[in-house]
């Protein structure tokens, strides 16, 4: 008799060994083999658990392999020692049988061959599959090797190699940081396919078919049991009663697995439970790691993992390292992620762990209350033998009446003192109980608020952190708000009844039209308050609204055969123009608002009178269906498109005959004028755009390189450019006059429905079925700015008439506000098209003053709302400036080599310092009194003191060169640093100065202690010293960096040093060298510099990891992660009150950071005015029906909206 074979796999990929029973996938399955045929790269993603490596291992490659005979380089994990590119090429030579591989395998050179040696060897297709390459963006990984690879892969995407096909796989949640790696290498990033998990009803039919077709013996499994069973390990947050909601697949394998094995033994044979599965698997799990790995694991997830109250908590991967003994921790944690008793996110370079499933958190709750139990028993029973020994002492000893009084005085006492101590651990436990649920609860809802963010829905995510209790003493508050911030965030959301068509902005950007599939219109305010105005009369989908110039009227075109002309303040009766045989697909105004042109599928162009008065000039000449007409800019004209393959050009009387623009071979489904009113484009199904002479003379310029149907074409402003949306789902940038190469907006997972500019012409919006929409520079160089939240397709977004805001439509039936500008963090100081390159607080905090590439110095206020003076009369780029200590001036050092000092105001003339022309000052900086200025000379040269009102003679300082040049806090003294030997010289340049010897390395920086009494210095010899400043003695030398140290400082008291070292670490070490320097750990490139806070509690670095961290000085805790800039972080300083951190990034923008918990609060209720939800109330804040209906209506009523009768089932469509 065989042996029982459990179909089920557990929490683990299938094989190609198990394509035989990989079933549910099909569609999907030849949906990815047939993107990785019709592209070079194809970049796969998903989250944790969603299948990629199954569908990949056991559908995609024995499918290629038998049906289109390709070889296979498969790579499924990377070892951390190993450089990833020769991990390649080895493997490229193992399994395509090309030899052994070159002894230099991590290059391009070996890759390029490799290549070359499996073309020679055969010539069927290759498929090369890079599985979990999110494990090279880990922390600790080497940045330059994992570069090499990407480049190495970027050069093969490009080959015009046929047959050679790239699949790189990775998890959807670090999908940002490989595009930020691969940023310009356009073939690596263009095609990309999101894989997600299996849904409920999918994998009942799944599961019922193994348990039937593939176990031994069969075993019939019932649809509606096995229902039950898949609906209790549901994503969280999604409706139990939906088919369509996701399963955690890891542990809906686990619970099949775990029924399959109980059938088969004879049990479990009535409906079962999940529950009691995953504790039991839980066990076996931990048992499976052996009795010392078993206890560090356990202790590991009762003591870090779970609240007071059984909930899951975060733990950081570096804090379950410290948790757990060194030589277990890689195959403890290791275990426990493959099994999915731990699930690991990726966050801000590094990762956090949390169990898998609140079933495992109440099991772990359950283990550590029998742990406590028991060693709680142990401790009564050693306190009960304790007691008897007590008594039999005391009763041996009582011997007299006097002994035994006293000992029952001293017992009374005892007693008395007990009970005093009881009632002080008692309310000492309620406030620890207490502070523990307020804990809990916080958690609860930050997780459920990461939870909703990683799903797109941020708005949501930012009302569930503002009800976390204590947020100050949250430790993954601020950076929540931080991450979350700095995602745009609509400003509200306008509820419609329906899927919505179309949406408009009145002239005045005040208001929002949409119209829905059912028929209805509706018109909002833009700020969200008030009632919307509803016109209903249509019967039939409206696929057209629009403003009139006036901003009073609103026009609707229908299915029903009529258009309607409303008042936009609902009041009065519409005025109905009839006289259509079928659905009139547009009615725009014309620039007066007088007329009305119409176009309608029974082939017919009306120009009509907006009052509805007199008879309809008709336009006939389409044979098929009109798709749009609109007004000339002047309105003499209109242009017109139809599914009969042309565009025309008529006079709006109606006199004399058409311009045909003839030459698309589909039909033309957008045409609009030039601003000039010289020129058309038009958009077609035929795959291209085309310019035309607006009289039709000439031929067009034809706009060609859309893979897929043109669906529309718009101006620029200025006539210069034209943007177009296509089904191939990118938008693309053309010069109207079709010279050059178009700038391809590519990104969109699905087709793009529209396209537009912005009024200065500066940035384009675009609209996809991919239920997203996208801001991106027109010219293409940085990444767009993603709006998500729509839970079905954009179907129209466009941006209001002042640029400022952005206007979005979806299916899901809810029109979107969204801001235009940069999201709500950072503020960012900087111009359109100007660059910083320094930005320095004032000393009240109040004013930021930035050095420009422009040639121009400003003085913003602190928020960065606007900009208080303009210093501007460089000659060149402004590299530094900075405020004088009274905040009244500002010293300027720009490019043209001169310094200037400024009212800071920026009234008078500047104060001009400048050196020789062979030697232009490099640095500039106050001396503490404001009186003088100390600069510094590129290119060799002593530091010079210059009076700040000009007069006088500079002073020169000793006869060596300085590259920085630093005063003490008395004004006396000043320290530079030059080559390996700094020196501290007398500010009135007498005397002779202390040379200070001993650093092996160039000295990177030198500044005095805060009482002048010490200079510490950095140096690219990898230690820093710290050195009495008149030279006597010995320097402290504090060594322990592994690479150059880059810059050192003192905190306010003097009594401590940070460092930033080359080797990804800064270190807080004690002055005088005593003790073990706290080691600051995390970032993933150099750091460049590090301060203190001016409470000296914490400490800011910058990195060339992109980003700058804010650290407790003493090293506990989890820093907060500022990640905004698109490149190296140059500088980071708090401000005087210690409560914002300003960064400059390497690419001229700075950036500013509120840290303080009330501005971070103010921020997020400003950023949406939307309310939750009765139903993510009632799931997210564990809020009753009648609570959460109550809740959701007083919240609409502050934001002075009525509440909605019926207020939308978010839940339910959150995918």
């Amino acid at each position: 008799m065989s042996a029982p074979k459990n179909p089920f796999l557990g929490p683990q990929p299938y094989r190609a060994s198990d394509s035989d029973r990989f079933f549910g996938r099909e569609t999907v399955t030849q949906r990815l083999v047939n993107r990785i045929l019709a592209h070079p790269c194809l970049t796969l993603f998903g989250p944790s658990g969603a299948g990629k490596s199954s569908v990949m291992q056991a559908g995609v490659i024995p499918l290629l392999e038998e049906a289109h005979e390709f070889r296979t380089v498969r790579i499924d994990g990377w070892l951390a020692g190993e450089a990833p590119l020769a991990r390649l090429v080895r493997t490229m030579h193992a399994e395509l049988e090309l030899g052994p591989p070159p002894e230099q395998a991590g290059t391009a050179e070996a890759l390029d061959t490799a290549l070359e040696l499996a073309s020679q060897r055969s010539d069927r297709p290759v498929l090369i599959y890079l599985d979990q390459l999110e494990q090279l963006f880990l922390p600790g990984r080497d940045v330059e090797a994992t570069g090499a690879l990407l480049k190495g892969l970027d050069a093969l995407a490009r080959k015009p190699v046929r047959g050679l096909q790239l699949v790189l796989a990775m998890r959807e949640d670090y999908l940002g940081r490989f595009r930020d790696r691969v940023r310009g290498r356009r073939e690596l990033l263009e095609q990309g396919f999101r894989l997600g998990p299996l849904t409920v009803g999918e994998m009942v039919k799944v599961s019922c078919r193994l348990a039937t077709e593939k176990g031994l013996p069969s075993q019939p499994w019932s649809e509606q049991e096995v229902r039950a069973l898949m609906r209790q390990v549901r994503m969280a947050g999604q409706s139990e009663q939906d088919d369509d909601a996701e399963v955690q697949a890891a542990f809906a394998q686990i619970v099949c697995r775990a029924l399959w094995d109980e059938r088969a033994r004879g049990q479990a044979v009535e409906p079962v439970a999940a529950e009691p599965m995953v504790h039991r698997y839980l066990e076996a799990t931990l048992d499976a790691l052996g009795s010392d790995k078993k206890r560090a694991a356990r202790r590991l997830l009762e003591q870090h993992l779970i609240a007071s109250d059984g909930s899951r908590t975060l733990l950081t991967e570096q804090e379950a390292r410290a948790e757990l003994p060194p030589e277990h921790a890689d195959e403890v944690l290791t275990h426990l992620e493959a099994a999915a008793v731990l699930h690991a996110e990726q966050h801000q370079g590094s990762r956090y762990f949390e169990l898998g499933h609140d079933w495992l958190a109440r099991k772990v709750f359950e283990l550590k209350q029998q742990r406590i139990e028991r060693e709680s028993a142990q401790r009564q029973r050693r306190r009960e033998a304790a007691e008897r020994r007590r008594l039999i002492i005391l009763a041996s000893v009582a011997a007299g009446v006097a002994v035994l009084m006293t000992l029952l005085l001293i017992w009374a006492l005892t007693e008395q003192a007990h009970a005093k101590r009881a009632k002080t651990d008692a309310e000492n436990a309620k406030q620890e109980a207490d502070k523990q649920a307020r804990d809990a609860r916080g958690l609860a809802l930050m997780t459920g608020a990461r939870d909703l963010q990683g799903r797109g829905y941020t708005a949501m995510a930012t009302k569930l952190l503002l009800e976390v209790p204590a947020p100050e003493q949250a430790r993954w508050w601020t950076q929540l708000a931080h991450d979350f911030l700095k995602e745009p965030i609509p400003e509200v959301t306008f509820q419609g009844a329906s899927p919505l068509q179309v949406a408009a902005f009145s002239p005045d950007g005040q208001r929002v039209a949409a119209a829905s599939q059912e028929g209805t219109a509706w018109v909002w305010r833009v700020d969200g308050t008030g009632t919307p105005v509803v016109l209903t009369g249509h019967v039939g989908r409206v696929g057209s609204i629009e403003f009139s110039p006036d901003g009073r009227w609103v026009v609707t075109a229908s299915r029903d055969a009529t258009v309607r002309v409303w008042r936009a303040d609902g009041t009065g009766t519409p005025v109905v123009l009839q006289g259509y045989e079928d659905t009139v697909h547009s009615a725009r105004f014309s620039p007066d608002g007088q007329w009305l042109v119409t176009a309608s599928a029974d082939m017919s162009v009306q120009v009509r009178r907006a009052d509805g008065t007199g008879k309809p000039v008709l336009l006939a000449g389409h044979e098929a269906s009109v798709l749009s007409a609109r007004f000339s800019p002047d309105g003499r004209r209109v242009v017109t498109t139809s599914f009969d393959g042309t565009a025309r050009v008529w006079r709006a009387d109606g006199k004399g005959s058409p311009v045909v623009l003839k030459g698309h071979t589909r039909p033309v489904s957008s045409a609009e004028f030039s601003p000039d009113g010289l020129w058309v484009v038009t958009a077609s199904e035929d795959k291209t755009a085309r310019v035309w002479k607006a009289d039709g003379k000439g031929s067009p310029v034809v706009l060609k390189g859309h893979e897929g149907d043109v669906y529309s074409a718009r101006f620029s402003p200025d006539g210069l450019w034209v943007v177009t949306a296509s089904e191939d789902k990118t938008a693309r940038v053309w010069k109207a006059d079709g010279t050059g190469l178009p700038v391809v907006l590519g990104g969109h997972e699905a087709p793009v429905s529209s396209a537009g500019f912005s009024p200065d012409g500066r940035w384009v919006v675009t609209a996809s079925s991919d239920g997203t929409a996208r801001v991106w520079k027109a010219d293409g160089m940085i990444p767009p700015r993603v709006l998500k939240g729509h839970q079905g397709w954009v179907q129209d977004a466009r941006f209001s008439p002042d640029g400022q805001r952005i206007l979005t439509a979806s299916r899901d039936g809810t029109l979107k506000v969204w801001r235009a500008g940069e999201p709500e963090l950072p503020v960012v100081f900087q111009r359109p098209g100007e660059g910083v390159w320094s930005a320095r607080f004032s000393p009240d905090g109040q004013r930021v003053v930035t050095a420009g590439t422009d040639g121009a110095a400003r003085v913003w206020t602190a928020d960065g709302t606007g900009i208080l003076a303009v210093l501007d009369e460089h000659a060149g780029s402004v590299s530094s400036a900075a405020f004088s200590p009274d905040g009244h001036q500002v010293v300027t050092v720009s490019k043209d080599g001169s310094a200037r000092v400024w009212r800071a105001d920026g009234t008078g003339l500047p104060v001009v310092m400048r050196g020789d022309p062979l030697r232009p000052i490099g640095s500039a900086e106050f001396s503490p009194d404001g009186q003088s200025v100390l600069t510094t000379r590129w290119f060799g040269g002593a530091p010079q003191v210059w009076r700040a009102d000009g007069s006088g003679t500079p002073r020169v300082l000793g006869d060596d060169e300085a590259h920085s040049a630093r005063f003490s806090r008395d004004g006396q003294w000043v320290v530079t640093a030059s080559g390996r030997t700094p020196k501290v010289l007398r500010a009135d340049g007498t005397g002779t100065p202390v040379v200070l010897l001993g650093h092996g390395g160039d000295v990177s920086s030198a500044e005095f202690s805060p009482d002048g009494q010490w200079v510490v210095t950095a140096s690219q010899d990898k230690t820093a010293r710290v050195w009495k400043a008149d030279g006597t003695g010995t320097p402290v030398v504090l060594k322990g960096h592994g690479g150059a140290v880059f810059s050192a400082g003192f905190s306010p008291d003097g009594q401590w040093v940070v460092t930033a070292s080359q080797d990804k670490t800064a270190r807080v070490w004690k002055a005088d060298g005593t003790g073990t320097p706290v080691v600051l750990k995390g970032h993933l490139d150099r750091v460049a510099s590090a301060g203190f806070s001016p409470d000296g509690r914490q400490v800011v670095t910058a990195s060339e990891d992109r980003t700058a961290r804010v650290w407790r000085a003493d090293g506990t805790g989890t820093p907060l992660v500022l990640q905004g800039c698109e490149s190296e972080v140059a500088s980071a300083e708090f401000s005087p009150a210690g409560n914002q951190v300003l960064t400059v990034c390497t690419d001229a923008q700075a950036q500013l950071w509120p840290l303080e918990v009330s501005e971070l609060q103010r921020r997020l209720r400003a950023v949406n005015k939307d309310c939750l939800p009765p139903d993510v109330r009632r799931s997210y804040l564990d809020e009753t029906e009648e609570q959460a209906r109550s809740g959701y209506a007083e919240c609409e009523r502050v934001q002075g909206r009525d509440p909605l009768v019926t207020p939308p089932p978010t839940l339910r469509l959150l995918p």
